[in-house]
């Protein structure tokens, strides 16, 4: 490997061509025999004949009208680029394996292996240099992008961003080609006026004596350019480098790089060019360089002309929320979001990104399919270096079917608590002109009930219809609290040791012992028969001690040899009484879980509850309940 700095490079370059200077002052041009003195291209056949550039065919003669070919047009550039014999040896051997695959002649193997190793041809071209075992004819357009690359122009052509030619069949120079023949015009290398119907013909050959101006031309810009015997592609070279930190403010995408405005933390802006050649990292990972996007914090090595070597970038999360404009669902696919830009002036802006492939999707709370997703649903997003990466979306349009848990008044407006059949809550605003049928009548917000089975259409996450349907229920137990107020509350423990809340409904009908009573009437301990709808009572029948007593107290005896217990409770009053409590098999010892509790877990002191039947003196329980784990 041999290391060369940019002066050492530049004197050798200046020796090189000094050396052929004087050669060419001393040298005599060889006298083809079928080049007369009045031929157009003389003096130009004579120069690289003397450089050594072309040669003839042995005989005296340089066939100045003959096609050239693609072998012939490698050689004559390698020789025009005047490589030392160290140079070539070591492209000899760096390429020597796909030259002898090639079957590439022996007398063509150092120019071609030269060509190849100073980047002015391809192994891939190299590979069509012969068909049908003969020499393949160079295509006008073939030697504008090889002398390009020979003369150390290739960077240069890459940086127009447009590139202009008149040519009348321009549009058969591919793009990328159109680059190194314009090149060559600006070099006045090629005339660019074109032929005498104003045409490159990029696919015609070209012929002896027209390459020989050309190479003619060339050569004096690289003497002029102390270009000669430059280093190969794979010589290292000292390149002075520094590295900068800043923002991407700004890209300017054109063929083949980019042009990357940089701010630095003093916002003074810079513009870099980045490639095919850039190493670029984000967040530790090797990406393509067309992936930068502006936004990005980063650290990069650069050169003294602006081009950088390496990028390492931190990457961007964002989040949005808003309501979904437009998909496409083909690939790559994309999704254009409307959000709130400005909460105060309420102004929007809307943003196109494209998915992630593991994007994770979900739609009303379940997993979907980016094809679920529609125009108007409102969606949250999150986002990765402009992929997302997250959607959490509602439909815009949903119907739901559950029971009432909860009315909630926020404010002035209604919120619903509904409880789907998975048991999931969702909670929802009630729309100020929401449509409401209550078993098949219109009705109003104040005549929904906790407990109505109800289904519901919402929009924007608003509900604008319900369709509620009364649930009526019985039950029995015995009343343990009652709430005097506006809306009277009563609680009953039913016979599994549950206790269920419910409001006494405005007309509901209440007996009792079959006569007909007020709220007032009731006592705690009474046993009840009721009917609800939703959570309201609408009738209910008490009696006052035939059934299902509820004793609450602490134990203060047991006499297990005759299954009696004896419990102290504290009487409406304030005084303290004791009861006594008769059990059998048939008596159910629970937890207020209930769960099944042994009755010989049962001591002095320990609170319970008792639910059974008067009998004279004592009460016969029915089940024993223990509020609190043993």
């Amino acid at each position: 490997m041999y290391r060369r700095t940019e002066k050492h490079l530049k004197k050798l370059s200046l020796v090189l061509a000094l050396l052929f200077i004087f050669t060419n002052t001393v040298a005599f041009a060889q006298n083809f025999k079928d080049v007369p003195s009045n031929h157009w291209a003389k003096d130009y056949i004579d120069k690289v004949s003397k450089a050594g550039i072309i040669t003839g065919d042995g005989a005296g003669n340089f066939n100045p009208s003959g096609n050239v070919t693609k072998v012939q047009a490698a050689i004559m550039m390698a020789r025009m680029m005047g490589m030392d014999a160290t140079k070539t040896a070591q492209a000899r051997q760096t390429h020597q394996a796909f030259l002898t695959q090639q079957n590439i002649p022996t007398w063509a193997q150092d120019g071609i292996a030269v060509a190849l190793a100073a980047g002015v041809i391809t192994e891939t071209e190299a590979k069509g240099f012969y068909l049908n075992n003969k020499e393949a004819v160079a295509q006008r357009v073939e030697i504008a992008r090889w002398l390009t690359k020979a003369m150390a122009l290739e960077e240069e052509a890459k940086k127009p961003l447009v590139v202009k030619l008149s040519f009348k069949d321009v549009d058969f120079i591919g793009a990328e080609d159109q680059r190194y023949v314009y090149m060559m015009v600006n070099k006045g290398i090629i005339n660019p006026d074109g032929d005498a119907q104003g045409k490159f013909n990029p696919t015609s050959p070209i012929t002896r004596d027209a390459m020989a101006k050309m190479l003619s031309i060339g050569y004096d810009y690289m003497v002029s350019n102390l270009l000669l015997n430059r280093p190969l592609n794979n010589e290292e070279v000292v390149v002075k480098t520094q590295t900068i930190m800043g923002t991407i403010s700004s890209i300017l995408r054109a063929p083949n790089e980019l042009y990357v405005t940089i701010e630095n933390k003093i916002g003074t802006k810079t513009t870099y060019i980045v490639n095919e050649k850039t190493i670029v990292k984000l967040d530790g990972s090797k990406i393509d360089y067309s992936e930068l996007i502006e936004g990005l914090k980063f650290e990069a090595e650069i050169t003294e002309d602006n081009k950088v070597i390496s990028f390492s970038a931190e990457g961007i999360n964002e989040e949005y929320e808003g309501k979904v404009r437009s998909t496409i669902q083909t690939s790559p696919q994309m999704l254009t979001i409307e959000y709130t830009k400005d909460d105060k002036s309420k102004t929007t802006e809307r943003k196109a990104f494209y998915l992630d492939p593991n994007v994770d999707i979900t739609l009303n709370g379940e997993e979907a399919f980016f094809r679920d997703i529609k125009d108007g649903d409102s969606i949250e997003i999150k986002v990765r270096n402009s992929k997302i990466t997250v959607i959490k979306a509602k439909s815009k349009y949903l119907k739901l079917t559950g029971t009432i848990k909860e009315i909630k008044l926020s404010s002035s407006d209604y919120l619903l608590v509904i409880q789907d059949k998975d048991k999931e809550t969702f909670e929802y605003p009630l729309d100020k002109n929401v449509s409401i049928y209550r078993n098949k009548s219109r009705g109003k917000v104040t005549d929904l009930r906790k407990g109505d089975d109800v289904t519901i259409e919402v929009e924007d996450g608003v509900i604008t219809d319900i369709e509620a349907k009364i649930v009526k229920k019985e039950g029995e137990g015995s009343i343990v609290s009652i709430l005097q107020a506006k809306k009277p509350e009563i609680t009953i423990l039913n016979s599994k040791g549950e206790k269920e809340t419910y409001y006494l409904g405005l007309g509901a009908t209440v007996r009792l012992d079959k006569e007909r009573a007020e709220l007032y009437d009731l006592k705690v301990g009474y046993y009840v028969d009721f009917t609800v709808e939703g959570d309201e009572i609408v009738s209910l029948y008490a009696l006052t001690r035939q059934k299902n007593q509820i004793i609450i107290g602490n134990i203060s005896s047991i006499t297990t040899k005759h299954s009696l217990i004896t419990v102290t409770v504290d009487d409406e009053d304030g005084t303290y009484a004791e009861k006594t409590i008769v059990y059998s098999g048939y008596t159910t010892f629970i937890d207020l879980y209930g769960n099944t509790v042994r009755e010989s877990k049962l001591e002095v002191g320990d609170e319970v509850i008792i639910i059974g039947d008067y009998n004279d003196s004592f009460i016969e329980a029915k089940s024993i309940i223990i509020p609190y784990e043993k």
